[in-house]
């Protein structure tokens, strides 16, 4: 491991974000690629996300993380089964509509249709579950981290009043690398 990253750690992820984030290539000609890119943000990002003090009920607990609708989502999320995030070895569950997501983390919501959202985030937002999706507008509709298309690149908005509601810190090194939206922007 080159010495740079020995003294400064915390700029791995960042410099590695960037890379993902330049892969080059549009992204909508080949559906699994582009989840392929949007799992593996989603795992790392929740590596600079500060979750709330009672989410886990201890050290080494498993972080659950539900996959909510139709699409590839969980399969490119299920290559990271057991990986650790913050000590947290990570599991993944399909679940769907009108489930209960008490055991829930991070919920990646794909493909439900718009009218039904609304009722997943006020549900996602009491449970303090940080919520992500690929869905048009998901943080400005009040998603935390919505995934975007943009010039065939996938990048992210984060709604960092949702993230507050729902007893979330984000990095500032994530926050960075970030569009930042507001609800009904």
């Amino acid at each position: 491991m080159p010495r740079i990253w020995r003294r400064c750690p915390g700029l791995l992820l960042p410099v590695l974000l960037c890379l993902l984030l330049a892969t080059p290539g549009r992204l909508g000609a080949e559906a699994p690629q582009e989840y392929q890119v949007k799992g593996a943000m989603v795992f790392n990002m929740a590596k600079y996300i500060e979750w709330p003090a009672d989410a886990f009920s201890g050290s080494g607990a498993p972080l659950m993380v539900c996959s909510l609708g139709r699409g590839p989502f969980t399969a490119a999320l299920e290559q990271y089964r057991g990986k650790t995030v913050l000590g947290h070895p990570l599991h993944v569950k399909r679940v769907q509509p009108g489930e209960e997501l008490g055991e829930c983390h991070l919920l990646v919501v794909s493909g439900v249709e718009k009218r039904y959202l609304a009722g997943i985030l006020d549900q996602a937002r009491r449970r303090s579950l940080l919520t992500v999706s690929d869905q048009p507008d998901f943080a400005r509709l009040g998603g935390i981290i919505g995934l975007v298309e943009i010039e065939g690149r996938v990048r992210f908005e984060i709604n960092v009043r949702a993230a507050q509601q729902s007893r979330f810190k984000i990095s500032s090194q994530l926050l960075k690398l970030a569009r930042i939206v507001r609800e009904g922007d």
